[in-house]
């Protein structure tokens, strides 16, 4: 029986993977040697951590609040004491931002009982985030969702209302526009939590900015079972003829100019001081925050404190490059940052983010998530941590056929806190995504890959429910653990070590690239792009861009190939394996193809007119990263794109790529996924967003568009 094109292909593949050192199984990781596992995991303290998650939870760390301050001074007195060296709070401008700060808010129901409804002294999240200073005592009404079908026939000018609406809406559709003197909500931001967590209080803001003319916001937030208390109080009331009346009592402060601030501290390096590893985890966020992210915060420092421990008792060698741990206010202080001084990026080799990694998952079924760089920027760092990360899942797991093997139970390599849970790691490793730090690293104009920790779901993030009740140590140690390993093998990454980074981005590019081939196959086979020959043409493009990727993040490891060495050749060769063998895979959609159409030829290249006009138009970032971040904003979500893929537009100019080339490429990112993680990536919604972008001046349309503009032809490939 002759032997298929596919099988030939997979051989060949194999015959390049006996060309280099073979990556451990999964129970084992070519970055965690054996002695490295015991020192981290004698070393590495998820009660200690818990403790730090402890002292940060009292503080109410707004956004550019005095309490945030206070905790960022508390967090660096830790860590001086955990013996990190130039450890500071920067101050920040803080633009669009507010300084707020709460003194005492109270709420008490007045007629027809007295009893008190809310506290901001009992729980902070209480009193809605940028709430002004108020005195009111007026009748209270419902207004059930506070849309204007909720307003007929209900007069509420000079009334508080008692709404299930985001206070946001509230104030806009009650007090701004007719005339309600506040709002007492309990939305929440589960949709689920007034049956699983009928007493959590949400942590929600009203408006910070205030239109001229109108009366400042302030709203209290009650939990799903208070509201149906007084909705109840309402309706027995209303049927005697009663008034239900509150009284709100707000004490608050907005400080003009807003300022930010983020708390930073290093460990040396003994050699390079110009690639430093950073760890981040964002310090702000509502009292208690136990998990966001107290947890991230205080991972962090336990990973500084034990590697300096470490260092200190000669057990490991001060890693050669600089580590830097930075405890940001999310998302924005980087940007102001790097607003501030551009030159630093150039300092940055990696980051990982940590936000929520101390989740007891049994409560609310959370898991752990380990997330990659996006198809922009394609590196090493995501196989080393997703390496590490299985390591840690595998030997925290449970097996039947270890049991039946008399093997060591109920896990072989536990890590686990003395007073944690014995639970199982439940963790999986994904596409890149969004909504915290490690963002921040990926742009475009940043170009440091950025890996993160992220739990989800989460039923209590951002709420009364987000305390040290739900915290595990163990948890809190395995992320740790993880983080700790993977940024000791980059901070001493060198050229020796190029081969086994080459062994682990080859191997696991191979099983990428066979599960793109898989997911084309089948867009062919069911026609998912809605015609055999269309759904050809984006499978094509799926493996064509898949390859790049690949090709990219072998490219990657060259930072730590010396010039011109043995191990830079050897790399080099097996990038030419790589294209050969995605060749190969490409070569299998055509037969895909001839099967499922019937048709002997795979359909030639083509481009719509969409298409030929976005493929000679070249965007290029705006020239100063000052002026390019001020007219893009760091919030780039778009209408019928994903908000990754948003970003991933923005990522992908380079001043080469052509706005077509931009598409193909975040189209494949997103059908690599699955329409269920990116959903779908149409050309019109990718050419939109760039003409917007380059009409606000973010990007700027190179001179070779307008050269080219009108031509026929295929896409630019330079």
């Amino acid at each position: 029986m002759p032997i298929s094109r596919l099988a030939r292909i997979l051989l060949l593949a194999a015959g390049f993977a006996l060309l280099i050192p073979a990556p451990a199984g999964a129970q084992e990781s070519s970055f965690v040697p054996e002695k490295l596992h015991r020192l981290l995991n004698n070393e590495i303290s998820g009660d200690r951590a818990f403790n730090a998650v402890r002292r940060l939870t009292p503080f109410h760390r707004i956004m550019g609040s005095r309490t945030f301050l206070a905790a960022a001074e508390a967090l660096a007195e830790m860590a001086r004491d955990a013996g990190l060296v130039d450890v500071e709070i920067v101050k920040q401008k803080f633009e669009g931002g507010l300084s707020w700060d709460a003194r005492s808010a109270q709420l008490w129901l007045l007629e027809p009982e007295e009893r008190k409804l809310a506290d901001f002294a009992d729980v902070a999240v209480s009193l809605a985030v940028f709430s002004r200073s108020a005195r009111a005592e007026a009748e209270l009404v419902d207004v059930g969702g506070a849309a204007p079908a909720d307003f007929r026939n209900l007069d509420v000018a000079g009334r508080i209302v008692l709404t299930t609406a985001a206070p946001a809406l509230a104030v806009r559709t009650a007090v701004w526009e007719r005339a309600a003197l506040g709002v007492v909500s309990c939305a929440g931001i589960h949709p689920d939590a007034r049956f699983d967590t009928p007493d959590e209080i949400a942590y929600i803001k009203v408006p910070a900015a205030v239109p001229a003319g109108k009366t400042p916001p302030w709203a209290f937030m009650i939990s799903p079972r208070e509201y149906g208390r007084l909705q109840e109080l309402l309706r027995k009331s209303r049927s005697e003829g009663r008034a239900v009346r509150v009284r709100a009592d707000i004490d608050t402060e907005v400080r003009e100019p807003a300022e930010q601030a983020f708390l930073w501290g290093r460990l040396k390096g003994s050699e390079i001081h110009d690639q430093d590893i950073v760890l981040t985890a964002h310090l702000d966020e509502e009292s208690t925050s136990a998990n966001d992210n107290g947890s991230g915060c205080a991972s962090v420092l336990e990973i500084g404190r034990a590697l300096n421990a470490l260092i200190g008792q000669g057990k490991i060698a001060r890693p050669k490059r600089d580590i830097v741990f930075w405890w940001p206010n999310e998302h924005t202080s980087e940007y102001q940052y790097l607003r501030d001084h551009p030159e630093v990026r150039k300092n940055w080799l990696a980051a990982i983010n940590q936000d929520m990694v101390g989740a007891r998952q049994s409560l609310g079924s959370r898991v752990q998530h380990i997330i990659r760089t996006p198809y922009s920027l394609s590196s090493y760092l995501s196989d080393v941590i997703e390496s590490v990360a299985e390591y840690v899942i595998d030997s925290n797991s449970s097996f039947l056929a270890s049991d039946e093997g008399g093997l060591p139970q109920p896990f072989p390599k536990p890590i686990l806190s003395f007073l944690g849970s014995r639970e199982r790691f439940d963790a999986l490793v994904v596409p890149h995504s969004g909504g915290s730090d490690q963002e921040f690293f990926c742009e475009g104009v940043v170009g440091v890959p950025g890996v993160a920790l992220i739990n989800n779901p989460d039923p209590y993030i951002h709420s009364s429910d987000d305390d040290l009740w739900n915290i595990d140590r163990t948890q809190l140690k395995r992320n740790a653990f993880i983080v700790a390993a993977a940024t000791l093998f980059v901070a001493n990454a060198g050229d020796a070590d190029v081969p086994l980074l080459g062994a682990e981005v080859f191997s696991r590019a191979v099983k990428r690239l066979g599960k793109d081939l898989a997911t084309g196959s089948a867009l062919i086979r069911e026609k998912k792009s809605g015609s055999c020959a269309q759904s050809y043409r984006d499978a094509l493009n799926l493996l064509e861009q898949a390859a790049e990727r690949e090709a990219r993040a072998l490219a990657s490891i060259r930072i730590f190939a010396k010039e011109g060495g043995r191990n830079a050749a050897a790399l080099e060769k097996q990038g030419r394996s790589l294209r050969a063998l995605a060749a190969g895979l490409i070569r299998e959609l055509g037969d895909a193809y001839i099967l499922a159409s019937g048709v002997q030829t795979p359909p030639a290249p083509s481009l719509t007119p969409l298409e030929r006009e976005m493929s000679v138009l070249i965007p290029a970032n705006a020239d100063s990263l000052d002026e390019y971040l001020s007219k893009r904003g760091w919030s780039v979500g778009f209408p019928g794109l994903h908000p990754i893929m948003a970003k991933e537009c923005y990522c992908f100019v380079d001043g080469k790529r052509t706005y077509l080339d931009i598409f193909r490429a975040v189209q494949a990112e997103a059908i690599s996924a699955g329409e269920f993680y990116y959903g779908r990536v149409a050309p019109e919604k990718v050419k939109t967003l760039l003409d917007l972008a380059v009409g606000k001046g973010a990007l700027r349309l190179k001179k070779e568009s307008r050269r080219t503009a009108g031509k026929a032809g295929t896409a630019r490939t330079d």
